[in-house]
């Protein structure tokens, strides 16, 4: 019987065997292995069809061993003693090859262990899967795992090379190939496929005048009718509704057809893909949509009744109904939490007053005393407790953040108050601003310390004044670790012309955040420059112009948006299980913002300002995962005023607007300032407040303290947000400490008063 021809030209020197040459190459850690015998156990991971049976092959032949082969589909542990018994009586070395290890059971795979372990053979497993899930750890400790990466065109045009040239010598006449593209394609990287392919068209194609001359046309005809491009039990069944599951769940309804098409042309079973859509509805919808898994359970219902091809439809709405619903994993998130638990716990004994008491016995030692009728009470509910003692306040169920398992936790709320902290999530809401807007312009200072914060054009546009700021500021109660960002500047005039009555200024400004569960860090550095002018009657008048240019660098965990860390009364339990993980992003790029503002002084007592700034305006093509987190282009607008009341007294009305894409904030108020003077110009001590709002979201008390060249503020904000009304306790706090450490000896150029008068 004639050898297929991917068995034929199975290499049997380490020279011909193509691919792998970070394992295979000259000096390679696996060749080096091979060439002194030195052969330990291992695992060779990767796709199929990229030599992992053939490199096992090839050790054994290297290295003079007895080569034993397993296949996992249909191997069990009696097989496994079999071969261990065999190896136990050789003499020289036994290789046990066992292709798709993964599929092994954890008692197949412990069967293994002893033998390993001893030496009595060598393992080589294959598999096509993640060894570190798929393997149990003790045999993987026991094994190198070698992952074996796709061929490469040059590898795959050297295969067929070789299987071009051996089948011309074995049938006796020449082979044109005039286009390679479409076996390549057909192979999908896998060698066996590919010699298969060029084996089944050379001996479909008659030869004319001794020349068997293949075409593009000739491959697609002879392949699509041969060659199956999908194995309902190989490795391409898994991955292939891998790539469906995934696509519904991550809501792209056309990759789910698509993968679906490709499933049902190939013959697979429509009731698996029901099957799977039914677990779906339930895992990665859940309470978000209900409907999901009445219309998922019904299709699979209509599937098994009226078969296919007509099946296919019913499939088709589902795929697209579930991939097109929001998403929620909370059930799955909860059962798995409640299993960790009860590892970590035991069997709690049940609390005595939610027992059945059947016996006068039972009554007697207190079962079923003091429970209480849910329906004997108002709204049907009467808070009691249903949790073992041990457990008691223990959140297990998390809504997640969609219209309808919100209302879920508004209601859960209700009924429990702060016993399960069923409070409204913060964290999608949070990040989706958070990220949207730069770190330190969470919301805007309330201290005039860092010019930067509100407007790059403001830096130095004080003549004569050189000053440095420091802020700190924090929301301790909007993730379960504070927000927090600290930051210093520098700024001052570099350069003045009193005939011209203009002045340039220079400053510096470095910021850092870091964003509480959502693990989102910020490093930015800045430098600006400013151009001011002083215009119109005796300078009562100031325009002027800056830019700011400088590095920016964000790094975001989105692990902690999905609750990666749970906490059990406020202690953060590491054995509970969190959600799945998902890898760090990070972005290192350069940013730069320009404004602009006209100030207008009628007096020593009086003075108003509008200002306008653009920032980000360097985008980056990267996002963070979504097009929310994007970093868009932010517009800010501010007006500041100072109206003196009389000689020791001024009213400081003030107005913040900022928007960014869909986002959007307006904080307005006003500060009361009392003052000592010593002259017309400077102020020796004051000290004042105010009251701020910020539009659906705060009111902001504030505090400062000026002596001489020092300024201290303290702000508070008290959470009104009618988004996340069951946050009240969420507080902000914000500390600033200004100075002035130069001050110049210069005739004024402007009749106003120095920045904070104005603040």
């Amino acid at each position: 019987m004639q050898k297929p021809l991917a068995e034929i030209l199975r290499p049997h020197t380490l020279d011909s065997y193509v691919g792998q040459e970070h394992l295979m190459g000259k000096g390679a850690v696996l060749r080096t292995a091979i060439e002194s015998h030195n052969i330990q156990s291992m695992i060779f991971w990767g796709p199929p069809g990229v030599g992992k049976t053939t490199l096992a092959l090839l050790i054994a032949e290297q290295t003079d061993s007895d080569f034993f082969l397993l296949s996992a589909i249909n191997s069990g542990v009696k097989d496994i003693r079999d071969v261990i018994e065999k190896a136990k009586k050789s003499e020289r070395r036994a290789l046990l090859f066992i292709d798709e290890i993964h599929r092994f059971s954890k008692s197949q795979q412990d069967s293994l262990l002893g033998a390993v372990e001893q030496g009595v053979v060598t393992l080589i497993g294959a598999t096509t899967e993640n060894p570190s899930f798929e393997v149990i750890s003790p045999l993987l400790s026991r094994c190198q795992v070698y992952v074996l990466k796709n061929l490469s065109r040059e590898n795959l045009e050297q295969i067929l090379k070789t299987a071009t040239e051996y089948q011309e010598k074995h049938l006796g006449c020449k082979i044109d190939l005039q286009d390679t593209e479409a076996l390549l394609r057909i192979s999908g990287g896998d060698a066996r496929k590919l010699i298969n392919a060029i084996e089944l068209v050379t001996w479909m194609i008659k030869p004319v005048d001794g020349v068997i001359t293949i075409t593009r046309e000739d491959v697609m005809q002879v392949i699509q009718q041969n060659l199956a491009l999908y194995d309902k039990k190989g490795e391409q069944h898994y991955d292939i509704i891998s790539a469906f599951i995934k696509s519904m769940r991550g809501s792209d309804p056309n990759a789910a057809v698509y993968w679906m098409a490709r499933m049902l042309i190939a013959g697979e079973d429509p009731l698996f893909i029901a099957r799977r859509m039914v677990i779906l509805a339930s895992e990665d919808i859940g309470n978000a949509n209900p409907n999901a898994l009445l219309l998922a359970n019904n299709c699979f219902q209509a599937v098994n009744v009226i078969g296919m091809p007509e099946a296919r439809i019913p499939l088709t709405q589902t795929a697209v109904y579930l991939a097109s619903s929001p998403k929620s994993n909370a059930a799955i998130m909860a059962i798995d939490t409640a299993y960790a638990i009860i590892k970590q716990t035991g069997d709690l004994p049940v609390p005595l007053h939610i027992r059945n008491a059947p016996t006068k016995l039972m009554k007697e030692l207190g079962y079923h005393k003091g429970y209480q009728y849910a329906h004997d009470f108002e709204h049907n509910f009467v808070e009691q407790e249903f949790m073992p003692d041990k457990l008691s306040g223990v959140k297990i169920y998390e809504p997640q953040d969609n219209p309808r398992e919100n209302e879920l936790r508004k209601y859960l709320r209700r009924c429990w108050n702060e016993k399960y902290k069923y409070v409204m999530l913060l964290l999608v809401a949070l990040s989706c601003f958070f990220f949207s807007a730069r770190g330190q312009n969470y919301h805007f200072s309330q201290f005039y310390d860092q010019p930067l914060t509100l407007n790059p054009s403001l830096t130095a546009a004080y003549d004569g004044l050189f000053r440095a700021a420091t802020a700190y500021r924090t929301q301790w109660h909007s993730v379960t670790v504070p927000f927090q960002t600290i930051g210093v500047g520098v700024d001052g005039a570099v350069y003045r012309n009193n005939r011209r009555q203009e002045l340039l200024g220079i400053g510096g400004s470095f910021t850092a955040d870091k964003a509480g569960d959502l693990h989102y860090t910020s490093l930015q550095a800045f430098i600006t420059a400013s151009y001011i002018k002083y215009i119109g009657r005796h300078g009562k008048n100031k325009i002027g112009i800056g830019m700011y240019g400088g590095l920016l660098h964000n790094a975001i965990d989105y692990s902690g948006a999905r609750w990666d860390e749970q906490f059990i009364h406020g202690v953060y339990d590491p054995s509970v299980p969190g959600s799945e993980q998902f890898a760090i992003t990070k972005q290192f790029f350069f940013d730069i913002g320009a404004g602009a503002f006209w100030s207008f002084t009628p007096n020593k007592n009086n003075v108003f300002q509008v200002g306008v700034s653009a920032a980000h305006l360097n985008r980056p093509k990267e996002t963070f995962g979504n097009d929310l987190t994007q970093l868009p282009i932010k517009y800010n607008v501010h007006f500041l005023s100072r109206i003196g009341l009389n000689s020791n007294l001024a009213l400081e009305p003030l107005f913040y607007g900022s928007w960014q894409r869909k986002f959007s904030e307006y904080t307005f108020g006003t500060n009361i300032e009392y003052f000592q003077r010593k002259n017309s110009y400077t102020t020796v001590f004051s000290v004042g407040g105010g009251l701020f709002y910020r539009w659906n979201d705060a009111i902001v008390m504030n505090v400062f303290f000026n002596l001489q060249n020092v300024r201290l503020g303290v702000g508070y904000d008290i959470n009104v947000s009618k988004f996340v009304a069951a946050t009240h306790a969420r507080g902000g706090m914000e500390l600033t400490l200004s100075y002035i450490f130069k001050k110049k000896t210069i005739k004024r150029i402007g009749k106003e008063p120095c920045p904070y008068d104005l603040m």
